[in-house]
């Protein structure tokens, strides 16, 4: 099982990580920058709709991306070389695997005193551990269009892949090893939320601590 789970999150991680990003801001340039921070050096300046590879990377609120033209069809012995790779805020490109469309982001004042457990995405929070000493399980809290979810926590057993369920609602989380909150710790990886019949896959962190 455990040999499953992994050739599964390599083949995703193979399939989506050379997936192209395009600039959508309406401004004359967006910063590429060094750093995840506004206060970084700029590297280059990108005009709008310029394509950009994931470079396998991402803070809140910022994506890694690398500009290239090396590899252009189009490209003549006359234009400048263009190789360079850095920082872009999400909020202004366009992709589908950063920002989930079916879970909404949440407070850090929602989260339960003590020891937390949580997801989070480029948007910020996306689900946490609603675990309180009043209780003899652990379950998990998310919200969509506003309505909290309480989800069980069905699988903790292989720490590459965690299952959350809710009647009208199912999370995985793929990706690298994680200790599910024991410790302070936090594991990159794919998120999967099938919330009735709709389906996606986001970028994901899993983690939490006391």
């Amino acid at each position: 099982m455990k040999t499953f789970f992994n050739l599964f999150f390599a083949f995703l991680f193979v399939s989506i990580s050379f997936a192209q990003i395009t600039v959508k801001t309406s401004n004359s340039g967006l910063n590429l920058r060094s750093e995840p921070t506004t206060s970084s050096n700029v590297l280059f300046s990108l005009p709008n709709e310029t394509e950009l590879l994931y470079a396998n990377d991402w803070a809140e609120g910022w994506i890694k991306v690398r500009h290239t033209n090396l590899n252009s069809f189009d490209k003549d012995e006359s234009t400048e070389d263009i190789d360079v790779t850095g920082w872009v805020n999400a909020a202004f490109v366009e992709t589908k695997m950063f920002k989930s469309t079916i879970l909404d982001p949440m407070s850090w004042q929602e989260q339960t005193d003590g020891c937390y457990f949580a997801i989070y995405g480029v948007d910020g929070l996306l689900g946490i551990d609603s675990y309180d000493q009043q209780e003899t399980e652990s379950k998990f809290k998310v919200k969509i269009k506003g309505v909290a979810y309480i989800l069980k926590v069905i699988d903790t057993t292989n720490p590459n892949y965690t299952k959350w369920e809710h009647p009208q609602l199912k999370i995985e989380f793929f990706g690298a090893t994680t200790d599910h909150g024991l410790e302070s710790s936090e594991s990159k990886g794919v998120l999967r939320v099938e919330h009735n019949g709709k389906v996606e896959y986001i970028y994901a962190a899993l983690g939490g601590g006391c």
